[in-house]
């Protein structure tokens, strides 16, 4: 087994990874967060780097790397613009999928993926049931060669900007977990439609309300087993949990060093801020709390790079990374006083995205359950009528 650590593999691909967002992604990053879509020149220029398809085989047009890998490309994107690294981040995600595929799919939609002709979204939170995945209400129903779509997903993450779907439906009603499975489905697709869905953060990220009205789609757009959807989900979820809290925590290493710079300049009683205790030692805190995080997500990806079960530490990373990254922003707010509250500056913003990933793809107290339940088993789980 290797030891936990980065290779000099990783060292290259962070400093790459660093002076592109540097180079392409800071400049215009503010205005960007409060556009309603990713620029496709950013899309673009992600997929031609081979950003996109980072795990992918080569043979699909991939870079055959590490889960290891992509964290450091999405937590370099988020200190820069989170519109990028969820670029990087939702593809990783099919690709992974499509492993429990079959070669057809996998020859069809990964090189497409790679190129960023492939935009999909994750489409499986409804308005009656978000953490409860198993308790999904959109029904497949299957015919001879196909299946019949009907339900709402929301929120759906890039719904307005993507051109497919990777949909988690009820294939069997009374199964519970057993009867959900997962499709892919083009948002051309008849009886699809769409509706924006105006939040405060995650603006970029252009979230809606997805909406299938008989649609039908051909039995070869099941990816995988009828009826294993939950389970490929909850095998996604150990990665994306992990991934979300790298890009809040990106958020919060850049807002951290714009403020240590701006203390140092800014004076009161004849001296820079950064000289009261009050001030320096915050910034203190706020790097030890962000690094503890980061190893604790980093550790993560390395034991699922090892092929070790790491739910609970999943669980750990996306409830405490986003709180973590949320605290600091907030004090960041505070300690550039008004200038940090205003909207010249990206602090506020950064402040309503982070507070975003406090629940997106599971809450904190559902997280904590996670651990719990690994740690003193289920049966100690709270009581619940």
């Amino acid at each position: 087994m290797a030891e936990f650590g980065f290779s000099e593999t990783h060292d290259d691909l962070r400093r790459a990874a660093r002076e592109f967002a540097k180079k392409e992604l800071i400049p215009g990053a503010k205005e960007r967060a409060v556009s309603n879509r990713i620029p496709n020149w950013i899309i673009k220029k992600i997929a031609e780097l081979g950003y996109i398809g980072l795990i992918a085989e080569e043979k699909y047009g991939g870079q055959g790397m590490d889960m290891t890998s992509v964290g450091i490309v999405v937590e370099e994107f988020g200190k820069a613009d989170i519109g990028a690294a969820h670029i990087v981040l939702i593809p990783t995600q099919f690709c992974a999928l499509l492993k429990s595929g079959t070669e057809e799919q996998r020859q069809e939609w990964i090189p497409k993926l790679c190129k960023a002709d492939l935009l999909p979204s994750l489409a499986i939170t409804e308005p009656d049931c978000g953490t409860d995945a198993a308790a999904i209400k959109m029904r497949a129903i299957r015919g001879n060669d196909s299946y019949i779509l009907d339900g709402e997903k929301a929120p759906v993450t890039r719904a307005m900007q993507s051109n497919a779907l990777i949909v988690w439906a009820k294939t069997d009603c009374n199964a519970g977990a057993r009867g959900v499975s997962c499709f892919f489905i083009p948002i051309d697709t008849p009886g699809i439609s769409r509706e924006e869905i105006p939040y405060a953060g995650h603006i970029v990220l252009n979230c809606g309300a997805v909406f299938f009205d008989s649609v039908k789609i051909p039995i070869g757009n099941r990816i995988g087993d009828e009826g294993r959807g939950f389970y490929m989900l909850m095998d996604r979820f150990d990665v994306i949990r992990v991934l979300l809290a790298l890009v809040a925590l990106g958020q919060a290493q850049t807002s951290l060093s714009e403020v240590a710079a701006y203390v140092k300049s800014r004076t009161a009683f004849g001296h820079p801020i950064a000289k009261f205790e009050a001030i320096s030692f915050k910034i203190a805190e706020a790097a030890t709390k962000l690094d503890a995080a980061r190893l604790l997500c980093y550790r993560a990806l390395w034991m699922r790079d090892q092929g070790i079960r790491h739910s609970k530490e999943a669980a750990m990373c996306k409830w405490y990374a986003p709180a973590i990254a949320f605290e600091v922003i907030h004090d960041c707010v505070l300690m550039m006083g008004h200038y940090g509250y205003s909207t010249e500056y990206p602090l506020i913003q950064r402040m309503l995205d982070v507070m975003g990933y406090q629940f997106a793809d599971g809450t904190a107290e559902a997280q904590k359950l996670v651990i719990v339940r690994d740690l003193i088993g289920r049966k100690f789980l709270p009581y619940t009528e």
